[in-house]
């Protein structure tokens, strides 16, 4: 493209604007900037006249960049993108600058500050957009194939409902026989029915399908390619790779359950009288099928939550619960003259499986309801089990020739393994975490990964059916749109510089770089584009600088710094740079100016995709050029939109600190901050705090050299 001719309009908003900047000032502000060929107020330049007088300039001036100052860029973005298509723009050389919530709302009681911010703010997107590239887009195939991973329930329920979409499925379960957990139970949820027969049911549906199939004792050895074009090697459990087998699929459902922790797994609960949950539903079962008489235990006392004093899984009180309820209630179908006490912190038993009318049921029955305190649990001893009455405050010995304890649910053993292979995240856990839709950033194409059931969280069948339903109707819905686009500035890597160190590898959290073997002594690193998730990470941390990326690119970012300490300052006046996260810091910014919160003028935040775009290079510059403090907002741990991204940040930036600190430099004017995007009040506090503490250690010496 030829030299950026730069269209600025500059929205009025009615009098939303206009009312508190002097918008003639700022209109003079912009224009002679360089590029700026053409620069006009609008009363309101989203209206259809406002969309219409930008086209007309976009023509008649042969503009190739535009600039429109006025809302927040999430308010409107999409209504000017269509503008840019319409003219023929591509959407990267558009851009639009927040100077309402930005800086007229939430600097309206200094309108000469803030309209001098304002023009500071337009000043750096024109230099941004003056440095921007055309956005990439990306298409790809799908290949109309589903893995699904683990044969319980849930897994056996995605398979049937994806083959009934006449999609085909494979199968893969680890065990001999499908089933899962379902297939150690006695009886299930509401109606108390034959667990067996559920399973059978279940497995015989995915027998007879044509669509389905089915490879048991065996396992998912690896997972290679791309998105929408799956390469799959399968296994035996024990053979390594002999028997294996690969094919090719579009998307995968992770349904690989849970398992329950066994007693040696859970200290103190060891005794020749204890069992888990598990253990008597296998007593149970062989009791209906046929045990001896006069061997079923006569009083039980059912303890449930305790591990969790012990630091054991937190998840799993309502499965467990449930559990528990039902199990009196199999016992005293069995012996009526069964004494039973259950022992509980909290008892929770989903109202669709089984509701309050399940434990009213269980004490008609004779079931007798303990609450204890968690500081002083049960305590099982030869014969009976010792445990306060939190009610009554009175210690109870309560007779007992089996006691039965419920352990948490917890992953898989080897789910670490399974997450690698697939490139997807693990919660504290173990376990594989829901995709959160409000943290997806929307140019993320969608992986064809699917989770449910018990993998995702410890949940009861009929939940477990419910996600498994669920996760097959996405799956469908997926491939049988036939392709996936992916629009996110994917990182580009400079084969003239790469080194192939490998160091891009190690920090991405898409799995989205590989490197590639290469004639001489250098490697190349390569990156998959519909993987590549335009977070930035490895472009900051890549020792050669040798991958660039076309949004945030350290151009941009540099020229918007200089830009932003360009211009006169007034007496005193300090320049607060913030380098902040659009997902955390900038979205908490955004929102304390809808609500009018105000915080210092002197503060200029440079918007980027993500706290993995905090480069220290970039910092340095600023502090060097000038800049009295330099805040950082990132995503709190656990939040990032794209991996562990604000964990790098973390180290970068408190080893920068480290670095100047060591140099004579005040490392306190660079901080980082976790900032939550829907608390305003916390991010006005961070950095009018960050402020005063500039404001008194005074204007940055380099100032003055």
């Amino acid at each position: 493209m030829s030299d950026p001719k730069v269209g600025v309009f500059l929205c009025d908003c009615g009098d939303r604007i206009a009312s508190i900047l002097d918008m003639d000032a700022l209109l003079e502000g912009v224009r002679g900037l360089p590029g700026v060929a053409v620069a006009r107020r609008l009363r309101y330049s989203c209206s259809k006249d406002g969309l219409a007088a930008i086209k007309a300039f976009v023509r008649e001036q042969g503009l190739n960049r535009l600039v429109v100052a006025g809302c927040t860029p999430r308010t409107l973005e999409p209504r000017f993108q269509a503008l840019c298509r319409e003219v023929g723009l591509d959407r990267g050389y558009f851009q639009i600058v927040d100077i309402r919530e930005g800086c007229a709302w939430v600097h309206q009681s200094d309108g000469e500050a803030a309209t001098a911010k304002a023009i500071s703010l337009v000043r750096m997107g024109i230099a941004k957009v003056g440095l921007s590239q055309k956005s990439a887009r990306s298409t790809c195939e799908l290949v109309p194939s589903v893995l699904v991973i683990g044969g319980g329930v849930a897994g056996m329920t995605a398979a049937v409902t994806v083959a009934e979409g006449h999609v085909p499925v494979t199968l893969v379960e680890r065990e001999a026989a499908l089933g899962g957990m379902l297939r150690r139970l006695n009886t299930v949820f509401p109606d108390r029915s034959d667990a067996m027969e559920l399973v059978a049911g279940r497995a015989d549906a995915v027998a007879r399908h044509p669509d389905i199939g089915v490879l048991t004792e065996s396992e998912v050895k690896s997972v290679s390619g791309t998105v929408g074009r799956y390469s799959v090697t399968v296994g035996g459990c024990t053979d390594g790779e002999q028997g294996s087998s690969t094919f090719t699929v579009g998307a995968i459902i992770v349904a690989t359950g849970a398992r329950a922790q066994s007693l040696r797994e859970l200290p103190g609960s060891h005794g020749e009288n204890v069992v888990t949950q598990l253990g008597l539903e296998r007593m149970l079962r062989e009791a209906r099928e046929g045990g001896e008489p006069g061997k079923s235990p006569t009083d039980v006392v059912m303890i449930l939550g305790a591990e969790r004093r012990r630091g054991a899984g937190l998840h799993c009180s309502a499965v467990n619960s449930m559990t528990a309820v039902r199990q009196s209630l199999d016992m005293k179908a069995a012996d009526p003259l069964s004494r039973i006490t259950i022992l509980f912190r909290d008892l929770c038993t989903p109202d669709e499986i089984a509701g309050p009318e399940s434990i009213l049921q269980a004490k008609q029955a004779g079931v007798e309801f303990v609450r204890y305190d968690p500081e002083s649990p049960p305590e099982v001893s030869e014969g009976e089990v010792v445990v306060k009455d939190a009610t009554t405050g009175l210690v109870r010995r309560i007779p007992c020739d089996l006691a039965v304890v419920s352990p948490p649910m917890v992953p898989q053993a080897d789910a670490s393994v399974l997450a690698h292979v697939l490139g997807i995240s693990q919660d504290e856990d173990g376990f594989f975490p829901e995709k959160r839709y409000r943290l997806r950033p929307k140019e993320c194409v969608e992986r064809g990964i699917f989770i449910c059931g018990s993998a995702h969280h410890p949940t009861d069948w009929f939940n477990a059916e419910l996600q498994a339903i669920g996760a097959a109707f996405n799956a469908v819905r997926y491939l049988k749109s036939g392709e996936t686009t992916t629009q996110a500035p994917v990182a580009v890597v400079n084969e003239e510089l790469c080194t192939g160190c490998g160091t891009c590898v190690g920090v991405c959290s898409f799995g989205a770089i590989s490197i590639e073997k290469r004639d001489g002594v250098l490697d190349l690193s390569r990156i998959d584009p519909y993987l590549c998730k335009g977070c930035g990470n490895c472009v900051t941390a890549c020792p050669a600088k040798a991958i660039a990326q076309p949004v945030d690119s350290d151009t941009q970012i540099l020229t918007q710094i200089d830009a932003a300490l360009a211009g006169p300052r007034a007496d005193g006046q300090l320049r607060i740079l913030g380098l902040v996260c659009e997902w955390s810091g900038n979205a908490a910014a955004e929102l304390a100016g809808a609500r009018k919160m105000n915080y210092s003028p002197e503060v200029l935040l440079i918007p980027v995709r993500c706290s993995g775009r905090f480069d220290p290079t970039h910092v340095l510059w600023a502090l060097f050029s000038g800049a009295d403090g330099v805040f950082l907002g990132a995503c709190p741990p656990g939040e990032c939109h794209y991996g562990s991204c604000n964990q790098y940040a973390q180290r970068r930036i408190g080893a920068l600190q480290e670095l100047v600190a060591e140099n004579g430099f005040d490392s306190r004017r660079l901080r980082l901050e976790w900032i939550t995007p829907d608390d305003a009040g916390d991010f006005v506090d961070k950095i009018s705090d960050f402020t005063s503490l500039i404001r008194a250690i005074g204007p940055n010496p380099v100032r003055d050299e």
